[in-house]
């Protein structure tokens, strides 16, 4: 089968390549190199389980815990529903193209092309997906972790060493919950694909400024650090 596509098409795709691959690699490297997100919230994380070997009772930690579990199940749900949504639209594309054309701005696309960049769509949030369920399961052992200290007047180095493990863990998953949104925000650009390519490379570029500035650059960040 023949893909029938524009060079703008091929320039779209080449940057969003490079965006997606440029970005996460970019916010790996530099974040143990500056303020992020991540790196202002892990210090919290850690103090979160030095106060829970403190408290009497836990349940305030376990109520913390499912909200964030609550959150990320939250959006494996609703990715598994978008997926069902995408595989279905997959199944109907030749019906769906007069719809894509009659978009404003729309450019005319073979439907091997539209099928394309539904699966492009479709493998993000694939990727969301696992994501997200690894976060859960990630809260869930942190959850095992808090079950396992002692009573707080009997708190020995073992149980030190399983809140620092708690709070590890708690890093990746959060890690992996921001992995997962990011996905989401990558989505809303191949959105723009069904316009056309030039619409693409805008709203790629857009997002990958937008990602910076909130995960390095945003007030958020400055209040958190207490600037």
């Amino acid at each position: 089968m023949k893909l029938t596509y524009s060079h703008l098409d091929l320039v779209a795709i080449v940057v969003f390549v490079l965006c997606w691959f440029g970005y996460g690699w970019f916010a790996h490297r530099h974040t143990s190199g500056r303020s992020s997100l991540l790196t202002v919230m892990n210090p919290m994380r850690e103090r979160w389980f030095e106060q829970t070997l403190l408290r009497e009772n836990r349940i305030v930690d376990s109520s913390l815990l499912a909200n964030l579990m609550h959150s990320a199940t939250f959006f494996s749900s609703t990715t598994v529903l978008v997926l069902g949504g995408l595989l279905a639209l997959f199944g109907s594309i030749e019906k769906s193209a007069d719809l894509f054309e009659n978009l404003p701005f729309a450019q005319r696309s073979s439907q091997q092309l539209l099928e394309a960049k539904v699966v492009l769509l479709i493998l993000l949030f694939v990727y969301a997906l696992i994501k997200f369920t690894w976060s859960v399961r990630q809260f869930n052992f942190v959850t095992i972790l808090i079950g396992s200290l002692s009573p707080k007047d009997q708190v020995t180095d073992d149980d030190r060493s399983a809140a620092r493990r708690a709070a590890g863990i708690l890093k990746l998953a959060g890690e992996n919950f921001g992995q997962g949104m990011r996905s989401y925000y990558f989505a809303v650009a191949v959105l723009m694909w069904f316009v056309q390519p030039l619409f693409f490379i805008a709203a790629t570029a857009i997002v990958t400024l937008m990602l910076y500035r909130m995960e390095f650059h945003s007030r958020t960040i400055d209040v958190l650090a207490g600037k």
